[in-house]
């Protein structure tokens, strides 16, 4: 009878908790976009709306939240915390609700905090949590979500690839470049994806042979060839940029990979390709004996390897299908801004990263579900989408990566500490 009478009382508190947040977020957007502004701003809509307003019902209780909404929201936030904390209590007692708690912790980590996050930024901002915003967001997330597919075969491996930005930088550099330098044909634009996609497995097939065949750290491998195709890509722009006028004949074909729209413009290329990517990796890794092959590994690489499974093969292939995926970014990149520029794709490798690891992938390998990769790649989208919905200054928005990026390593660390 106390176990119950715990987990009621938990569950009142945070029904009231999310009760009082929610009135107070709605009494908010009453009175404009955003739950936080500065004190002028404020103290204005509260003077406007007084004399508009009458001086009884809902419409004063809402003036009331608005007007002290920092206050209830911290009321709001005590009350779900204690909820949890009875919730918590509850849980020691309770074999079930332990089971539950696991799973949503750590099997269904990703999809949590993806909820947890839209909630959130959907308090902080009215357009947020818009159709139209959420088409944005994946339209700017697709190369990162692409790239990080690829950093995924790297990381499954217990491995890592820092070189995927440059990569994409270069990729993209020499698409413009084929386009440019055959304006008069037609078939330029082909020969552009082309090059893109073979340098990208080229750079990948480099990359798996330092590490699988000579026994090299991935990271110094990746790191030298990062500084190898910033260095060629500036040589390749002699430091400027190569726009893509529409007057050339291939650069209008090129650009609707990253500008193109389908279903009345509803639906933008970019998020067509990511999810073409995301499902034929799918497909490899989990339908197919290379998949397998790459869990196996990178759980126990001495012991695939005595089990008669081709390592050295099977790190190639996936640092190939890691720089591939860099090359498709690259064609994205440059087509969206019709523009291959020599800083393309600088500190891209830590959003990829980042959407890997907030995913679930184990950085010690042979862990985690690629389709969370892109959840990860969303939840890095959607954290960039609110900062400037909220004019945060983009210089805090590195910071705030960065802590979410250590977050989710401890969160790795901690769990992997638990089994």
């Amino acid at each position: 009878m106390k176990k119950i009478a715990t987990l009621v009382l938990a569950l009142v508190l945070l029904a009231a908790g999310v009760g009082l947040i929610g009135a107070t977020v709605a009494a908010s957007r009453a009175f404009g976009n955003s739950l936080i502004v500065d004190g002028a701003t404020r103290q204005a809509a509260l003077e406007t709306a007084q004399a508009a307003l009458p001086a009884s019902g809902w419409e004063s209780a809402r003036l009331t939240l608005y007007a002290h909404s920092y206050l209830f929201l911290a009321g709001g936030l005590i009350l779900a915390l204690l909820g949890i904390w009875l919730y918590a209590r509850f849980n020691r007692q309770s074999a079930a609700s332990q089971k539950v708690v696991k799973a949503l912790l750590t099997d269904y980590r990703p999809i949590l905090i993806l909820l947890l996050v839209t909630a959130v930024f959907s308090c902080l901002h009215a357009r947020f949590f818009t159709l139209g915003n959420f088409t944005n967001i994946l339209k700017q997330v697709s190369h990162y979500a692409v790239l990080a597919a690829g950093v995924y075969f790297a990381i499954l491996l217990g491995g890592i690839d820092i070189s995927v930005g440059s990569v994409l930088a270069f990729s993209g550099a020499m698409a413009a470049f084929i386009i440019q330098s055959m304006p008069d044909n037609p078939w330029s634009a082909l020969w552009a994806v082309l090059a893109a996609l073979v340098i990208g497995a080229a750079s990948g097939v480099m990359n798996g042979f330092f590490i699988a065949r000579c026994g090299l750290q991935p990271m110094i491998v990746t790191l030298a060839a990062m500084s190898i195709f910033r260095g060629a890509t500036l040589v390749l722009t002699s430091g400027a940029a190569i726009p893509l006028s529409k007057k050339l004949a291939g650069a209008s074909s090129f650009i609707a990979f990253g500008q193109q729209s389908v279903l009345d413009g509803y639906l933008p290329v970019p998020i067509i390709l990511m999810a073409v990517v995301y499902a034929v990796v799918y497909y490899f890794l989990n339908q197919t004996s290379f998949g397998r092959h790459m869990y196996a590994i990178g759980g126990n690489e001495e012991a695939s390897l005595l089990s008669g499974i081709h390592v050295v093969r099977t790190k190639i292939l996936a640092y190939t299908a890691s720089g591939l995926l860099a090359g498709v970014a690259g064609i994205i990149v440059t087509a969206r801004v019709a523009s291959a520029t020599p800083t393309a794709g600088e500190g891209y490798e830590m959003d990829a990263i980042a959407a890997v690891v907030i995913g679930g992938t184990s950085l010690r390998g042979g862990e985690g579900k690629v389709l969370y990769t892109l959840i990860g790649a969303l939840i890095i989208g959607m954290l960039n989408n609110i900062l400037n919905l909220t004019n945060v200054s983009a210089y805090y928005q590195t910071i705030v990566k960065g802590i979410v990026i250590l977050l989710a390593v401890l969160l790795d660390a901690r769990s992997a500490g638990k089994k």
